[in-house]
């Protein structure tokens, strides 16, 4: 039966599992703003563990193209502290940085997985989770820059590149200690829409590498693109058929947004492919 390792907590992956994404930004693409005060983003995280999250992935950075790197004391003024109360919500919880100062103090006050947009391209990232014995999200993007990785979408075959790119990554991590390694393809990072597409069509190259997939297509781009539908608000039907048809490729992690919507068509879809 695959497992994700969550520090003392062992995840289940025989079926689809949902990360509930809480941004802690005034700037992410789609609910900005909203969740900056640390009361609000504790609503926020108890709405998303009730509508069937199975973990939640908190971020004080956006990551979104273009977007403006935050200074090491502003991310962590966000986030420590609504992490160290989300931490007492009894499921586990991932955090999204780039930062190793900041991964050492999450890590420190008990986060349970390590989620790097960068695709662990930082030793010090490396050492970070093997020194805690944490899990980590490998993910694929073409530079370690969010303002300049759409510049850098370009790519002669970007199913076999990607996949080079996080097998070699997730090698390195092992051999250094990291106890396991989720893979993301990185949708939408550096990443144009016939991108997006030719990985999601052709994600059992991913999967084939052995090792749980998560995939974050949940209100993006691409999704709008397909629908038309302009406010990334509104994307919820396109991101949960999206996902659908990763997990029948054989994604086992989805991050989204709205949780609820994700939770009830999985369960339809457990009872007749699961």
């Amino acid at each position: 039966m695959p497992v994700l390792w969550l520090r003392d907590r062992a995840l289940d992956l025989s079926r689809p599992r949902l990360m509930g994404v809480l941004n802690l930004t005034p700037d992410s693409f789609s609910d900005g703003g909203l969740y900056l005060d640390p009361e609000r983003a504790l609503e926020r995280a108890k709405a998303l563990v009730a509508e069937g999250a199975d973990l939640l992935d908190l971020g004080a950075e956006s990551t979104r193209p273009g977007a403006e790197p935050v200074p090491l004391e502003e991310e962590k003024r966000r986030l420590l502290p609504v992490l160290e109360a989300v931490l007492g919500l009894g499921v586990p919880v991932s955090v999204d940085t780039r930062k190793p100062e900041v991964a050492a103090e999450a890590l420190r006050l008990g986060a349970h997985l390590l989620n790097d947009v960068t695709g662990l391209r930082d030793e010090r990232m490396v050492a970070l989770c093997a020194r805690f014995g944490v899990a980590a999200v490998v993910m694929h993007m073409p530079v370690p820059d969010p303002r300049a990785m759409m510049a850098h979408a370009r790519y002669r075959d970007v199913v076999a590149e990607v996949r080079a790119f996080l097998e070699a990554q997730a090698e390195g991590a092992l051999r250094a200690g990291v106890p396991q390694v989720v893979l993301d393809p990185g949708f939408g990072f550096g990443k144009l829409l016939e991108h997006n597409l030719a990985l999601l069509r052709r994600l059992e190259a991913i999967v084939g590498l052995g090792h749980p997939v998560l995939v974050g297509l949940s209100r993006k781009r691409t999704i709008g693109e397909l629908t038309g539908v302009e406010e990334p608000r509104e994307r919820v039907l396109g991101s949960v058929a999206a996902h659908l048809y990763a997990a029948m490729k054989g994604a086992r992690l989805l991050r989204v947004h709205d949780v609820k919507a994700h939770r009830e068509a999985l369960s339809v879809w457990n009872a007749l492919w699961g």
